[in-house]
């Protein structure tokens, strides 16, 4: 199996699992986006492209399915569990979501809890693809490193259409659109395909080729 779990997929920061326990990892009841990110490092070769589309259903069901190759990989994530499989495919991945990648799915509902903390940071206003987003930028510090950040936030409906991510001469940027909120997204989307076999992450991937 050539599934690859991968942490890029998935950048929407904050404590999901604590917000796990105490109510819906988004302000929505559903949501429905695309998304791409764009990571440039500090080397040609250290940079990346991924596309992405997402699905969400409260309180803390998301499914992901990106595009490798031609084929494309599936990942249904409940609280902090992750299935992973490859669609076509038999056996899939089952583990435990990693504490990067839960702070990384928080991160949209991080930018509502913060919208007063940010006001004072509002720097301008932009339109994208016909949403009025107020843009605001301001400077966090992550591991002693001066992270430098701009977020383009839809105004009416107070999610993140745009973020940048910039530090060390590094940049992330990840674009969301074609963004639904509070539409139909059937629950049948987050369940797996029947019969596949998951196997532990640890045990699986040393047999993955």
């Amino acid at each position: 199996m050539r599934l690859i779990f991968t942490l890029t997929v998935f950048c929407l920061a904050g404590a999901l699992a604590a917000r796990a326990q105490t109510g819906p990892l988004l302000p929505y009841k559903s949501a429905h986006w695309k998304q791409t990110i764009t990571a440039k490092g500090a080397t040609p070769e250290k940079s990346l492209k991924v596309e992405a589309e997402l699905w969400y259903l409260a309180p803390d069901r998301v499914r992901v399915v990106r595009t490798v190759e031609g084929k494309a990989e599936v990942y249904l994530i409940k609280g902090a569990t992750a299935l992973a499989y490859e669609e076509g495919s038999e056996v899939g991945f089952k583990m435990p979501m990693p504490q990067q990648l839960l702070d990384l799915l928080a991160q949209i509902a991080e930018m509502t809890t913060k919208l007063d903390g940010w006001k004072k940071s509002k720097i301008g206003a932009e339109t994208i693809d016909g949403k009025n987003c107020d843009i605001y930028g301001f400077t966090d510090s992550e591991g002693g490193q001066s992270v430098s950040r701009k977020v383009w936030l839809w105004a009416e409906k107070k999610f993140p259409v745009r973020l940048l991510t910039e530090s060390q001469g590094q940049s992330t940027l990840i674009e969301h659109s074609d963004v639904e909120l509070n539409g139909d997204v059937p629950a049948s989307l987050f369940d797996p395909p029947p019969k596949m076999e998951f196997k532990d992450f640890p045990a699986a991937r040393s047999t993955a080729r």
